[in-house]
């Protein structure tokens, strides 16, 4: 989806529903976390759907 497209929608559309999915912390391999924990960053994995009328 390019910029265009997405102002396109802003103008056009109303958003009336966000829905957020999390996902698994499976995806984070053992160097990320261990970064993640030294700079005590909490991180949260998630997909998201809008839902436009």
């Amino acid at each position: 989806m390019n910029i265009a497209s997405i102002i396109w929608l802003i103008i056009n559309w109303t958003l009336s529903h966000i829905i957020q999915a999390p996902l698994s912390s499976e995806r984070f391999n053992a160097g990320v976390v261990s970064a993640m924990q030294k700079k005590k960053i909490l991180g949260v994995v998630s997909r998201y759907v809008m839902i436009l009328r």
